[in-house]
C-alpha cells in the first residue's frame, strides 16, 4: 500500500515528523520496559540538564530545551511521581519551584547514561551519510524566524 503522507509531499511533512517521533517514543517505552526501568523516553533531557545544572525552575528548563511550559510541567510531574525529582520553593520567589535530581535519580544515572550513549550511537549510525542534523537545525531556525502561520498567510496574500 502506498504511503499517503509521503504522496502529499510537503503537505505531509508534519505528519511524517510526528509519525517518526511517535515510533521512536513507542520503541523507547518498550525498551525501558524490557530493561525493567520505570522512566519515559522524553525524560532523558531533564535528567541530563539537571545533572549539568544541578537545579533549575520549570521555566528555566522550558527555556533551555525550547519546549512549552505545560509540556515541561507534565514531564517533571511524572518524574517527581516516580521519585526522580524533588521540588522546593525558590528562596527568591516562593511562586516558583526549583527542581533537583533525587538520590534515586543519581543512583540510576550511570545505567541510564550507558543506555542513552548506546542509543546515541545507534542514531548516529542511522543518520550516517546524511545531513539530517544540519537540515533539522536549519528548519528550526527558519520556522523560529517565521512560523507556519505567517508563511501560510504570506502565500495566501501573494496569490
Amino acid at each position: 500500500m502506498k504511503d499517503f503522507a509521503e504522496e502529499l509531499g510537503c503537505l505531509g511533512f508534519t505528519m511524517r515528523l510526528k509519525r517518526l517521533a511517535d515510533a521512536l517514543i513507542h520503541d523507547g517505552r518498550k525498551m525501558y520496559k524490557e530493561l525493567g526501568l520505570d522512566i519515559e523516553p522524553n525524560w532523558y533531557v531533564v535528567f541530563r540538564l539537571l545533572k549539568q545544572k544541578d537545579e533549575m525552575s520549570v521555566t528555566e528548563i522550558a527555556d533551555s530545551i525550547r519546549l512549552s511550559h505545560p509540556s515541561v510541567i507534565s514531564i517533571t510531574n511524572k518524574m517527581m511521581k516516580a521519585g526522580y525529582l524533588s521540588s522546593t520553593p525558590c528562596e527568591v520567589d516562593s511562586r516558583r519551584r526549583v527542581l533537583k535530581l533525587t538520590q534515586k535519580a543519581m543512583k540510576a544515572l550511570p545505567r541510564l547514561e550507558e543506555i542513552w550513549d548506546a542509543g546515541e550511537r545507534g542514531v548516529i549510525k542511522a543518520l550516517c551519510d546524511t545531513d539530517t542534523m544540519a537540515t533539522l537545525k536549519l528548519l528550526e531556525e527558519r520556522f523560529a524566524e517565521k512560523g507556519f502561520k505567517e508563511r501560510t498567510f504570506d502565500e495566501l496574500h501573494n496569490t
